[in-house]
């Protein structure tokens, strides 16, 4: 990615996330995180990725988003310097969820580890056996 697409990316991310926090007065969207902004090249698309501290709530964000995406897109239009404002794509990040899943999954595996090793030494201390 060029230095310039990385600043614009940014920048597309600060501001959506000053229009969400100060603009919009929707409960769906309370609590959302923009998480990263991907967009192409050509400026003709910009894939945004949001998380939600509840993980039932996405479905709900995602209708509102698409509701509000032309206000939206408007007001980052006008705080943009951009020659051509980038089409939103609104997509949820689930890669939080699945950090929190491996990380789950890796102290269970842990744990069983543990109990396996007590299990081994409390049968060599054991006398009757």
């Amino acid at each position: 990615m060029s230095v310039r697409m990385d600043k614009v990316n940014k920048e597309i991310m600060k501001q959506l996330t000053e229009i969400l926090q100060r603009e919009m007065d929707d409960p769906a969207l309370e609590m959302l995180s923009v998480t990263r902004v991907d967009t192409t090249a050509d400026l003709r698309e910009s894939r945004i990725y949001f998380s939600l501290l509840n993980e039932k709530q996405y479905s709900h964000a995602e209708e509102a988003l698409a509701r509000m995406k032309k206000f939206i897109r408007a007001e980052l239009g006008k705080r943009l310097y951009l020659k051509i404002l980038p089409e939103l794509k609104f997509f949820p990040d689930d890669s939080i969820q699945y950090s929190v899943n491996i990380f789950q999954k890796t102290e269970q595996l842990r744990r069983e580890r543990e109990d396996k090793e007590r299990n081994k030494e409390s049968h060599r201390d054991d006398p009757a056996q």
